[in-house]
């Protein structure tokens, strides 16, 4: 086992095996410290309550046979992304393109998913700044019109992100500024 991978994530179901060599599954039982686990087709589900730790205790027949700790984390911080970016720069027809403003969770290996809440566009022009905002994930029609006038060198700023994770967490995200080229 990778001992320093044995971790579990705060709030959402983990996947977990649990195998004593030589006693069938169904003479396992496992309690658990820190959460909640039922035993289901493929193995069993794990529902962390807390952060820091949970331990398992495994029981064969009602005696205990073993103690495994995990560590619990909370779901790192999504990324929002504009046209696949969140800084830098941007065409003016790729950022037409675009329908929604996305999270991502870059470096993370498990499929997991944050759905953008809200946000707003920051736009501004010599004449002056607007500030137009979304009560879900997609660009809106006043929007799709401001990026339309757009021009090379401008910056566009998508600024108070909420994203909702599978926790059930609402996060802040990071603004995204990018630059018309």
């Amino acid at each position: 086992a990778a001992t320093n991978m044995n971790i579990l994530y705060l709030g959402i179901v983990n996947p977990v095996e649990i195998a004593v060599p030589g006693v069938l599954p169904d003479k396992v039982t496992v309690t658990l410290s820190n959460g909640t686990i039922k035993k289901v087709s493929n193995g069993w589900e794990v529902i962390p309550t807390n952060s820091g730790e949970e331990v398992f205790t495994i029981s064969v027949n009602g005696k205990k046979v073993a103690d495994k700790t995990f560590r619990v984390k909370t779901i790192p911080f999504p990324v929002a992304v504009f046209a696949g970016k969140n800084m830098g720069s941007v065409s003016k027809t790729e950022a037409l393109k675009v329908e929604t403003l996305e999270a991502r969770l870059p470096d993370f290996d498990w499929d997991i998913n944050f759905k953008i809440k809200s946000f707003s566009l920051l736009f501004s022009s010599e004449a002056a700044d607007t500030l137009e905002f979304a009560k879900d994930n997609r660009i809106t029609e006043r929007m799709k019109s401001l990026l339309t006038s757009l021009q090379r060198g401008q910056t566009i700023t998508f600024k108070d992100i909420k994203a909702t994770g599978p926790d059930g967490r609402t996060v802040a995200l990071n603004p995204i500024i990018l630059k018309i080229d």
